[in-house]
């Protein structure tokens, strides 16, 4: 009896929500065994930390993603200071042939 108590215990404290706050999108679960919530809560945490994890490194690709776009329109901008250069040279030569 004792340990049908606890059961049940237990089991109201498992449908309530996390941190004892109902936020209103919580929904207790319904037809599933406690092994399988706990494993399904297991999954769920596991794949968690694995989408933190990976955050950083999509943050780190987008980073050089847009370091590379950077010294890509650097090496242009000097490109065409460089054209404009010469095409400044050119025309003053052609300013002073015969």
């Amino acid at each position: 009896m004792i340990v049908s108590h606890q059961l049940v215990a237990s089991l109201t404290l498992a449908q309530q929500p996390p941190g004892g706050q109902d936020d209103g999108d919580w929904v207790p679960v319904e037809g599933l065994d406690r092994q399988t919530v706990e494993l399904k809560r297991a999954y769920e945490a596991e794949v968690e930390e694995k989408v933190t994890k990976d955050h950083a490194h999509v943050v780190w690709a987008y980073g050089l993603i847009w370091a590379i776009f950077a010294a890509y329109g650097l090496v242009l901008w000097r490109r065409s200071g460089r054209l404009e250069r010469d095409l400044a040279d050119l025309r003053s030569r052609l300013d002073r042939a015969p």
